[in-house]
């Protein structure tokens, strides 16, 4: 059973001794003893490859997937390189061979705390005995998971500067709130894949963006899990107002008939995020997706956010991914 908020913050971190391995309980309430010291961090998919990339880099094994040779052009070469992971679990079984091979001190899952993930990282770490760590994903709890994976990593001086950036687009979007409401509701569908018919709910972590800015998602209650499998019918019926999409491919999807004629199609409110090196409202549904809450905010309420998302942006890649944008790479991104 997944512990309060407050009682899982107190305990995430117990010292055993100076001398010896520590006791941490993650955020499903599982006790796990990890070495006190940890060189070798393997991500059990690419949601904590990208914290751990921004985190500890020279602390990974390897990438879940390896980053394309579009998103490796936004990455430090030395650690975009990284040999492609096997996966935990294949066919329901764990594939004890290939992670024991990697040597890693602890595996670190980030995402959905639900009974399913609990239950795979129990099974990882009992069949591999590999200490498995299972940290919250959402959104607006980014600056206390970098804050406590920094003191168990050993990386707390970098965490704490991440901890401070990630709040930094967290109070932005807090503070313009009372503004977003007063400007009126938009309701909103997020078109997740190429076709536009999976969509995730406010439910789902895949859907924070949409939910910390106060979207009305019209897809909630169509379904439960991380995603949603929908009919146009069902899309059609919502009517929404703007239509959000990560997906590249969704812009030939919007030519068919059953798109062209939805209104948001037709007055030209479909906002497609920046997708490199990892996508700004979700793919994977990580730390990534923080400069997400800006380009949301500057693409649906441009009046409420004169702010520069130029400069937003710069300084968001300096701080999370260690690079510096050109003029040409900015202007890419935000085309």
């Amino acid at each position: 059973m997944q512990l309060p908020r407050p009682l899982w913050l107190a305990l995430f971190l117990l010292f055993a001794s100076p001398a010896d391995a520590r006791s941490v309980v993650d955020a499903t309430g599982r006790t796990v003893r990890v070495p006190d010291r940890i060189d070798r961090v393997m991500p059990a998919g690419q949601p904590a490859a990208v914290l751990l990339y921004t985190l500890t880099p020279e602390k990974m094994v390897g990438w879940p997937h390896t980053p394309s040779a579009a998103a490796r052009a936004f990455l430090q070469p030395a650690f975009s390189a990284l040999l492609e992971l096997a996966p935990l679990v294949r066919e329901g079984k764990v594939q004890s061979e290939q992670i024991r091979a990697a040597k890693p001190d602890v595996i670190v899952d980030y995402g959905s705390t639900s009974s399913r993930y609990a239950e795979r990282a129990t099974m990882v770490q009992e069949a591999t005995g590999i200490p498995v760590l299972l940290i919250d994903g959402k959104l607006e709890r980014t600056p206390e998971i970098y804050r406590l994976l920094g003191q168990v990593l050993g990386a707390e001086k970098r965490a704490a500067d991440l901890a401070d950036a990630a709040e930094h687009f967290l109070a932005i979007t807090r503070q313009k709130t009372d503004a977003r409401r007063a400007a009126g509701p938009i309701r909103a569908y997020y078109a997740r894949s190429a076709d536009g018919l999976t969509t995730a709910t406010s439910a789902s972590s895949l859907g924070d963006v949409l939910r910390l800015v106060n979207l009305t998602n019209v897809a909630d209650g169509a379904g439960a899990g991380e995603l949603v499998h929908v009919t146009w019918d069902q899309v059609h019926g919502w009517e929404p107002d703007a239509i959000l999409t990560n997906n590249p491919e969704f812009s030939k999807a919007q030519e068919k008939p059953e798109w062209a004629e939805l209104r948001a199609v037709t007055q030209q409110h479909v906002y497609s995020a920046p997708a490199l090196p990892f996508g700004w409202i979700d793919e994977p549904p990580s730390v990534n997706r923080l400069i997400g809450l800006l380009w949301a905010g500057h693409a649906l309420y441009p009046a409420i956010y004169p702010d520069d998302l130029r400069a937003e942006a710069q300084d968001f890649y300096r701080r999370f991914y260690r690079v510096d944008l050109d003029p040409e790479q900015l202007g890419a991104l935000l085309r």
